[in-house]
């Protein structure tokens, strides 16, 4: 196997390895942050923080009704009970406890108005919750797939750096050395392929007669004279 040969077998290699590798960053990051995921828990807690509150609010106004019917029982105690005697006295009771009652009303009205909310907000919660259930078990189903594409990767990756040390082995440290700085100048591809026509496969420059016939002859590293690429004959 010729120099550009072996160089253009190990590009091959590393070609496919740095695909696997982008690959297993993207399912690595949609395994450990799910946007929809974590938006649907965001409408949860904020559900959960709505219903709360407006508990708290009912609590407040089941109180306030609990409140003003104790003072109609007293009032109304007072206005029967015989205790009070005086006409004045009576007939202040009386207005007070028509007070009482009439702000009793506007205070269950109010109650009705807090049940309703919280029903609302119940309903709220569950639909957040039932969102998030059902892009959960989506995402646990996408997520298997992913993780089974993640181990096949691996494997594969296990299998291409095996190949990678065996294609090292006819690879001499000053064509290694070249290939990398090439690899790194040139994303990724260090090497080109000299097409039909005798032009260079990745930035189209005709290569002259005389390297073509040099580089099809495989017994030297020739460069192209514009993108510097390793050129092989294939």
């Amino acid at each position: 196997m010729s120099r550009p040969h072996s160089l253009y077998r190990l590009q091959e290699i590393d070609i496919a390895l740095d695909r696997n590798f982008a690959r297993l960053e993207e399912i690595k990051s949609i395994l450990e942050d799910s946007e929809e995921i974590r938006k649907a828990k965001l409408g949860v807690a904020n559900a959960t923080a709505t219903l709360k509150s407006n508990q708290s609010v009912l609590g407040s106004a089941e109180h306030k009704v609990e409140m003003q019917r104790s003072k109609i029982v007293e009032t109304e105690k007072m206005l029967y009970g015989g205790t009070v005697t005086n006409p004045k006295e009576l007939q202040d009771l009386q207005m007070e406890a028509e007070s009482l009652k009439r702000y009793l009303s506007t205070l269950e009205d109010r109650l009705l108005d807090e049940m309703v909310v919280i029903e609302q907000a119940e309903l709220d919660l569950e639909t957040a919750q039932n969102i998030l259930e059902n892009i959960t078990a989506a995402k646990a189903v996408e997520h298997k797939e992913l993780k089974e594409e993640q181990a096949q990767l691996e494997r594969e990756n296990e299998r291409l750096e095996s190949s990678r040390e065996a294609a090292l082995v006819s690879v001499s440290d000053d064509d290694l050395r070249l290939y990398e700085k090439l690899r790194q100048k040139q994303g990724g591809y260090a090497v080109a392929l000299l097409e039909s026509d005798g032009s260079c496969s990745m930035c189209g420059l005709s290569i002259s007669a005389s390297q073509q016939q040099v580089i099809r002859s495989g017994t030297s590293i020739e460069q192209c004279s514009q993108c510097k690429r390793i050129l092989f004959a294939g």
